[in-house]
C-alpha cells in the first residue's frame, strides 16, 4: 500500500511509499490518508507524516490535472475536503521531509505544524510553470508564515527553496542530516507526546487563531482557553507535584 500508518508508544508514523510516482497526489492517494488517519486523534498523541527518501511529496498527479477540465474539477470537487485531512488532525503533526516537497508535497507539510528538515530536502511550488497556481492552500499556508509579498515570490517564480533557506525563512523549524531526519523527529514526537494532550491541543489550537484573527481577539481567546485548562487533572497533578518540590 502506498500509504501506512503505525502506532507506537503513542506515536502515529504516516508514511507516504510511493516511490515510484515521488510520492504524486492524487484522490486515491489523498482519500487513503483521511482513511487512515481519520481516528488518529483518538489513537495517539503526535502524528509523524514522512514521504519516502527522494520525496516527502513532489505534488500532485499532473495526469489526474490533465484529465479535469475547469468544469469537471468543480463538478467532481478535485480536490475536496479529503485533501486536507492533515490539517485538521486535532494532536500536533510533525512532518519529516527529505527530497524534494513541491507544489501539493509542500503545501502538505505545510498543513503541519512542525516541519523537520533533512539537508535534501527542497522545497518549492512550480504550478506557475504549467500554468496553474497552489490549490491546497499555499498561497495561505505559506503567506501565514513568511509574510504576503515573499510568499509572492517564492509561488510567482516557482523557484525551489534549499532546506537551509526554509530553515531561514521560518518554514521549517530545524535542519538535520539525511540518515538522522527519523531519529531526531521521533526525539522531538516523543518529547511532546509525554506532555498533558489536553495541553497540547489547545496550544495547537491557539497558534492557528493566531493566523486568522487580530491581535486582541487572540489574546482574549488565548486567556479563556488558558483559564479553561485550570480545572483539567492534568494541570491538578502537575501543578501539585512542582509545588512538592
Amino acid at each position: 500500500m502506498p500509504v501506512n500508518l503505525s502506532i507506537d508508544d503513542s506515536i502515529a508514523i504516516l508514511t507516504l511509499d510511493n516511490p515510484y510516482k515521488l510520492n504524486a497526489l492524487s484522490s486515491d492517494f489523498m482519500r487513503d490518508i483521511s482513511e487512515k488517519i481519520c481516528d488518529v486523534d483518538q489513537r495517539a498523541k503526535v502524528l509523524v507524516v514522512v514521504g519516502c527518501k527522494k520525496a516527502f511529496a513532489a505534488g500532485v498527479d499532473i495526469s489526474e490535472i490533465e484529465s479535469h477540465s475547469a468544469e469537471s474539477a468543480c463538478l467532481k470537487s478535485f480536490i475536496d475536503y479529503s485533501w486536507e485531512s492533515v490539517f485538521h488532525v486535532k494532536i500536533p503533526v510533525i512532518a519529516a521531509v527529505s527530497g524534494y516537497a513541491l507544489g501539493g508535497g509542500f503545501e502538505l507539510a505545510l498543513m503541519c505544524d512542525i516541519i523537520i528538515a533533512a539537508e535534501s530536502a527542497k522545497f518549492g511550488f512550480p504550478e506557475v510553470n504549467l500554468g496553474l497556481m497552489p490549490g491546497m492552500g499555499g498561497t495561505q499556508l505559506l503567506a501565514g508564515i513568511v509574510g504576503p509579498k515573499l510568499a509572492a515570490e517564492i509561488i510567482m517564480t516557482g523557484d525551489f527553496l534549499s532546506a537551509q533557506t526554509a530553515k531561514d525563512l521560518k518554514i521549517a523549524s530545524r535542519v538535520v542530516g539525511d540518515d538522522e531526519l527519523m531519529a531526531q523527529t521521533l526525539e522531538l514526537a516523543k518529547k511532546i507526546a509525554s506532555k498533558p494532550p489536553i495541553s497540547l491541543r489547545t496550544i495547537k489550537d491557539s497558534i492557528r487563531l493566531s493566523q486568522n484573527v487580530g491581535l486582541n481577539q487572540g489574546m482574549q481567546t488565548e486567556r479563556q482557553i488558558f483559564r479553561s485548562l485550570f480545572s483539567t487533572a492534568d494541570k491538578k497533578e502537575r501543578v501539585a507535584q512542582f509545588l512538592k518540590k
